[in-house]
């Protein structure tokens, strides 16, 4: 038997194997985008929750009442300083913030890094006792499908879900918790 001395890859089978890998890789690269994507939205939905809470508790523990005003990019939280449950901003204490300033209370979560949309004024209250007269549906619309991409406030919950239809607007009936 004789071994052919120049045995190894050709420069088509080479080209085949490097243009199948540049397929792979350019798939891969979309993906990866939309996983984090999807990411961002679910972390953004979950501090947006987790703040909501820490206000609620905060209203209850503190027996004043709390604010949350939201912008499409930003949200701030308040405690009732002049006791008349209503909120001026130039008055009431900042407790709470999405962007970085090292002057509130609690940690502040980043800013958000996609547009929220809302029903109602951008405004919530939380009264001494946790309730709340100013429910609001916030979501994040997007065509990833995350996780959690809403949040639903009623007068005495406060719940992560999913938004049933994308093209829809953000309210109560768009918003299905678990």
């Amino acid at each position: 038997m004789r071994k052919d001395s120049n045995s190894g890859f050709t420069l088509i089978e080479l080209m085949v194997v490097v243009i199948i890998v540049g397929i792979l890789a350019g798939l891969s690269v979309f993906s990866y985008r939309d996983f984090v994507k999807k990411n961002e939205i679910n972390n953004q939905i979950r501090a947006l929750y987790s703040d909501l809470i820490k206000l609620r508790l905060m209203a209850m523990r503190t027996n004043k009442t709390t604010f949350m005003e939201l912008t499409s990019d930003n949200y701030i939280g308040y405690v009732d300083t002049n006791e008349d449950d209503i909120l001026d901003a130039g008055i009431d204490a900042i407790v709470l913030q999405a962007n970085k300033n090292p002057d509130v209370l609690f940690t502040p979560h980043g800013q958000f890094v996609h547009t929220i949309s809302y029903n109602g004024g951008g405004y919530l209250s939380f009264n001494s006792r946790g309730f709340t007269n100013t429910p609001i549906t916030v979501c994040i619309f997007s065509n990833v499908n995350p996780t959690y991409d809403c949040i639903k406030v009623s007068k005495t919950k406060i719940n992560m879900g999913k938004i049933k239809n994308q093209s829809s607007g953000c309210n109560d009936a768009n918003c299905e918790t678990r």
